[in-house]
């Protein structure tokens, strides 16, 4: 990454900001245990629908009572 970084400092400051601009609109924020990351677009919509498909499970075992006795 140092290099690249470094790389970088050749160009021009227009060609700099195109740049990290095109390389952070590809990036979502996300927080975990308080620390902030950054992660690429395709992974935060991964752990989005995972997260709407674990959900749409857990509504189907409350409402089906799996897990709980017959008695």
């Amino acid at each position: 990454m140092a290099i690249a970084l470094k790389e970088l400092g050749l160009l021009s400051v227009d060609e700099q900001e195109s740049i990290l601009e095109g390389l952070m609109s590809n990036y979502d924020p996300i927080q975990v245990n308080d620390n902030n990351y950054m992660i690429p677009r395709e992974v935060n919509e991964l752990i989005d629908d995972l997260f709407i498909e674990v959900n749409k499970l857990r509504k189907i075992i409350e409402e089906t009572n799996i897990g709980e006795s017959q008695d």
